[in-house]
């Protein structure tokens, strides 16, 4: 079997636009909203602050935000209706590219080399469950 050949013009600007906004929005939120409910809890914001950046904290992190990379894939791809993989593909791009911007100096190289290696797949993968969703409907 030959794969597709996909074309430039198969992005969708509009599903992209809309996927990446949801992946970057997702994560902002949820990670916010861990910090509110870890303080609600009586935790003092140093030690939250403290937590986010522990190991653990870490990895809850980049599971959020790999998640959220896959969701705004998905999202990509239900709207474009076509290369759904690709399109994932470019949302996991952008949040690449808006990860570099916002990268936070502190964090451990582990941290870095697994989110930015991670973050292509998660899209594509998103787009493929989009694709996958659309032929099996």
């Amino acid at each position: 079997m030959q794969a597709p050949k996909l074309k430039l013009s198969d992005i969708k600007l509009k599903a992209v636009i809309l996927g990446a906004l949801a992946d970057n929005a997702g994560t902002l939120f949820a990670m916010n909203l861990l910090a509110a409910l870890l303080m609600t809890a009586g935790i003092p914001e140093a030690e939250v602050m403290d937590r986010l950046k522990s190991t653990s904290g870490l990895l809850l992190g980049l599971i959020i935000g790999l998640g959220c990379t896959a969701g705004g894939g998905y999202i990509a791809g239900r709207i474009a209706k076509q290369a759904e993989v690709l399109n994932g593909a470019v949302v996991a791009v952008i949040g690449m590219i808006i990860a570099l911007i916002f990268r936070d100096g502190g964090d451990p190289v582990w941290f870095d080399i697994v989110g930015f290696a991670c973050m292509l797949p998660a899209g594509m993968a998103g787009g493929w469950l989009a694709q996958k969703r659309r032929t099996t409907v």
